[in-house]
């Protein structure tokens, strides 16, 4: 009885070795496949935003403190590689608190870089040109100036070739001009604004 029993022992052991769970196991796993990046890059984004600028002499509280308001971002270029992104992009900040009324608005270049292939990481940098009006009933203070931007985020891919994208960026305005009341002014308002928010892109 013992020895017609050795047979069947060594067919079970085989049968655990060679079954295809066991294989499977020992099977190379794939490497992360490359994110769907390239063509037309599209980008639109909403949140909150605070800004503040340095104003001395202006002789009225309209950006004393920094304020949060409602901010956005627009972005429309194409992928050079699926690394790297260049676009045309639109900043905004808005708050309308009577009887004071403040906006922020920007234009540019931005460069989106993505260290690597297959994750939606990104950081930011972008140059332009920026707007910063406030105004009241009796003044109207109205600065253009150079703009920079930085910022970073992430793509959370939702659908084919089309991402959740969270983001935050810090915006800086240097040199320009001011005008009050529609009148060149030596005054020279430096505004600033950070971002954060949610939005979707399209790549």
């Amino acid at each position: 009885m013992r020895t017609s029993t050795v047979p069947w022992i060594a067919a079970a052991v085989a049968a655990l070795v060679f079954s295809p769970a066991s294989s499977s196991a020992q099977a190379p796993v794939a490497p992360p496949a490359e994110a769907t990046r390239a063509g037309v890059h599209f980008s639109i984004g909403l949140g909150p935003g605070s800004a503040s600028a340095s104003c001395p002499g202006c002789g009225a509280d309209f950006f004393e403190d920094r304020l949060t308001g409602v901010s956005g971002i627009a972005q429309l270029g194409f992928f050079a590689n699926p690394r790297l992104a260049v676009a045309a992009e639109f900043i905004g900040w808005l708050k309308n608190d009577a009887p004071i009324y403040r906006r922020v608005a920007g234009l540019g270049v931005s460069v989106l870089g993505y260290p690597s292939a297959t994750s939606g990481f990104f950081v930011k940098g972008s140059v332009g040109g920026l707007r910063a009006i406030a105004e009241d009933d009796l003044l109207l203070i109205q600065t253009d100036a150079w703009m920079a931007t930085t910022g970073i985020g992430y793509d959370v891919p939702v659908g084919e070739n089309v991402s959740l994208t969270l983001y935050a960026n810090y915006v800086r305005g240097f040199g320009g001009t001011t005008w009050v009341n529609g009148a060149s002014s030596p005054v020279v308002v430096t505004p600033n604004a950070i971002q954060v928010g949610a939005g979707f892109t399209v790549h």
